[in-house]
């Protein structure tokens, strides 16, 4: 009986052996490592789960929704396959990224709702592409970076920087004093003009919109530009060359009117009085026409309507001349006034 009954326990431990070889700690139903009542599965690409812990846990906003069941790789990427709890919804749209609540505590998964949710919802068998996942900052990259920090040399050289500052400083009191006061000055002369600030801006902007808008017309004098001030150019000196050709014509043709010069001058003093009179003949002859139209309405037309010219004879006198030559005067005279023909 006894050989029997330890045979029979013999038997019982390899079984419990073998069992105990294929069953995974992380399957067994511990809280917090499986997901209670109904849920649905989708799966997440990151470029690194290092350091993923099996069953990690999927968080979203502080609250745990859901477990890591399990990673695989699919080309260069790696493929996290989680559970979440069917009354948790989540956007089309949600990022995902690896994150260490503490320094030294276990990477989890986190949830983060997008700026702009989507309207359809995440299913059983979606993916959350790589392009909205983050990965893990490691502490050991972080911890790498600081020794680097520390033994590069860089702190060697921010003192060396802030020694040399130090230097450019001057000792003077006074003049730190003045230095002060400067840089007061110029702060407040800002805080004070704000608006002409905003101004300068403001039309800063404008020009930058402006070269914006018309980038075209800028790619074209870049482009016709060199060709076209090349072509003025040889134009310009096309230019100067016909003002230089310009004064010989005007040398030459100086030299063929200073001899003319004199007789041009004593005709155009000839031409000055007519030059005048033409001037004022427009004023001068309306005045002269209306003393003529005077003289005669007024003058000679009365006297000749009256019998023309008398003579009385009042007095005889022995005349001092030859009688003859003054009766000839006397005709003369009456055939000039027309009494006489």
């Amino acid at each position: 009986m006894m050989g029997r009954a330890g045979s029979l326990i013999g038997m019982l431990i390899g079984v419990l052996a073998l069992v105990a070889c294929s069953v995974d700690p992380t399957r067994l139903p511990v809280p917090g490592s499986y997901v209670s009542g109904e849920k649905y599965s989708i799966a997440i690409e990151f470029a690194s789960v290092l350091n993923l812990p099996a069953r990690a846990k999927v968080d979203s906003g502080g609250v745990q929704i859901g477990v890591l069941d399990h990673v695989q790789l699919e080309g260069s990427t790696a493929v996290a396959t989680v559970d979440i709890s069917a009354d948790v919804r989540l956007p089309k749209n949600t990022r995902a990224e690896l994150r260490q609540a503490t320094v030294l505590g276990d990477i989890y998964i986190a949830l983060l709702p997008p700026p702009d949710p989507a309207s359809t919802m995440l299913r059983d068998g979606d993916i959350i592409p790589l392009s909205q996942t983050s990965p893990p900052d490691n502490v050991e990259d972080a911890l790498r970076s600081v020794s680097n920090l520390m033994g590069g040399g860089t702190l060697g050289t921010l003192q060396d920087t802030i020694v040399n500052l130090n230097k450019a400083f001057p000792e003077d009191p006074a003049e730190l004093d003045h230095i002060q006061r400067t840089l007061s000055g110029v702060l407040r002369d800002l805080a004070a003009n704000n608006e002409m600030l905003d101004g300068i801006l403001d039309s800063t902007q404008r020009i930058t919109e402006s070269l914006r808008a018309n980038t075209a017309t800028f790619d074209r004098l870049v482009t016709e530009g060199p060709e076209k001030l090349e072509s003025l150019a040889s134009v310009t000196l096309d230019i100067i060359r016909i003002v230089v050709s310009a004064q010989a014509v005007g040398q030459y043709g100086g030299d063929l009117l200073n001899p003319l010069t004199p007789d041009i001058m004593d005709m155009l003093s000839h031409m000055a009085p007519m030059v005048a009179t033409v001037a004022t003949a427009d004023t001068t002859v309306p005045v002269v026409m209306d003393k003529l139209v005077g003289l005669i309405r007024d003058k000679l037309i009365p006297f000749f309507r009256a019998g023309g010219p008398r003579f009385t004879v009042s007095e005889i006198q022995s005349p001092q001349i030859d009688p003859a030559t003054r009766a000839d005067q006397v005709i003369d005279l009456m055939q000039t006034m027309g009494m006489l023909k």
